[in-house]
């Protein structure tokens, strides 16, 4: 398992990958864990962006309607009407 993480995350010698390709080839059961590996990282990958828009969607509706961040917002705006 250490040796697929290290493989779809990168990370490890040049080499290392070059051996792991080769098995890939050679393993039918090793390339199935690793493609579902990468799909599972391309899901929590998806999710992180998602969950990080909808808190970045939360928090500038926040400054937009309230009264405690009025200077800030008229502030910005006007860096932007000029």
């Amino acid at each position: 398992m250490q040796a697929i993480e290290s493989y779809v995350l990168t990370a490890g010698k040049p080499e290392d990958r070059v051996l792991f390709q080769a098995r890939l080839l050679l393993e039918p059961e090793l390339r199935e864990k690793t493609y579902w590996q990468q799909e599972t990282y391309a899901v929590a990958n998806e999710y992180g962006r998602l969950r990080l828009k909808e808190d970045i969607e939360q928090i500038a509706n926040e400054i937009a309607m309230s009264k405690k961040y009025a200077s800030f917002r008229q502030k910005i705006l006007g860096i932007f009407s000029k």
